[in-house]
């Protein structure tokens, strides 16, 4: 009796983690890399600018993870997607360019910021000994502003800054004019206890931040193939997509000119039907048709 009460325990949680999994409403985002100010940077950093960078990307997706208001986008899938669409991304993000994101990720918010200092402080202590190493005595800063950027406006939403600093003891073998400059664990010690600050603050406002699963941005893609009651779609788990989810088909016409600057400012769309995906791989997905008829290759789906 007691091992039929387990198995029926087991199975009851593990059909409530699907419930919550499948109706997940957390909001998606992408952490884009941090530029880091030159002006803010000590000497000896400047040629580990993207490690830098890379670093605070990896303290932000822990310590988002962790807080678990957010779903992050993976990193790698990220950098993949933006070789792929020969999009360089960092620092100042227009509106427009962070919409566009939003709709191939199929996220909701786009965090960045910028690194404004990370150097030492005055003048350090110097302790030089006859056998050729000299320590210094340094007091290490670092500075960080961040912005949250709504994908579906590009308006920014959230900002915040934070700042730290630490003795740090360096190392120099001073007859060959060697040195310890650059360490990944000083980015960690420095920033990290900004990161989590800053996470848990903006993961707090999350519930004020007044995007609701409605009003999540989808990505949108095109058909690629009708295989009879199959439909393919080139969106798949990359882009966010879940089985479940329900797309609408369009056909676009005529592309709409305007007259007097020769911009162009979108076109017609028909609505043809919707489709709801059934099976996601990686990069695309497989949909069926809830409605609609005459669908091809090339017509849009969001």
């Amino acid at each position: 009796m007691k091992r039929i009460a387990f198995v029926l325990f087991v199975l009851l949680v593990a059909g409530s983690i699907s419930v919550v999994q499948a109706g997940d409403s957390r909001p998606r985002i992408a952490i884009i890399d941090f530029p880091v100010d030159g002006s803010g940077l000590w000497s000896g950093f400047r040629p580990h600018k993207r490690e830098i960078s890379a670093a605070l990307v990896d303290l932000f997706t822990t310590a988002l993870v962790e807080k678990g208001n957010f779903r992050v986008f993976e990193r790698s899938r990220l950098q993949d997607i933006m070789k792929e669409q020969n999009l360089g991304l960092s620092g100042n993000i227009s509106p427009n360019t962070a919409v566009q994101i939003g709709k191939l990720l199929g996220v909701q918010y786009l965090l960045t910021g910028r690194i404004t200092r990370f150097a030492y402080k005055g003048k350090s202590f110097d302790a030089f000994f006859k056998v050729g190493f000299k320590f210094k005595n340094k007091k290490l800063q670092g500075r960080l502003d961040i912005r949250l950027i709504r994908t579906d406006t590009g308006e920014i939403v959230y900002v915040d800054k934070g700042s730290n600093e630490k003795k740090f003891m360096n190392l120099r073998i001073a007859t060959i004019g060697g040195g310890t400059d650059y360490d990944e664990t000083m980015v960690n010690e420095i920033f990290e206890p900004i990161v989590e600050q800053m996470a848990q603050k903006m993961s707090s406002k999350v519930s004020d931040l007044k995007i609701t699963p409605a009003a999540m941005t989808k990505s949108e893609g095109k058909i690629i193939k009708v295989a009879g009651s199959k439909v393919f779609i080139n969106l798949g788990a990359r882009n966010g997509v879940n089985a479940g989810d329900n797309y609408t088909v369009f056909r676009k016409g005529e592309a709409l000119i305007d007259p007097d600057t020769g911009e162009e400012l979108g076109a017609s769309e028909t609505k043809l039907g919707t489709l709801k995906v059934v099976t996601v791989q990686e990069k695309y997905s497989i949909c069926t048709v809830v409605s609609g008829s005459g669908l091809k290759t090339g017509d849009v789906v969001k």
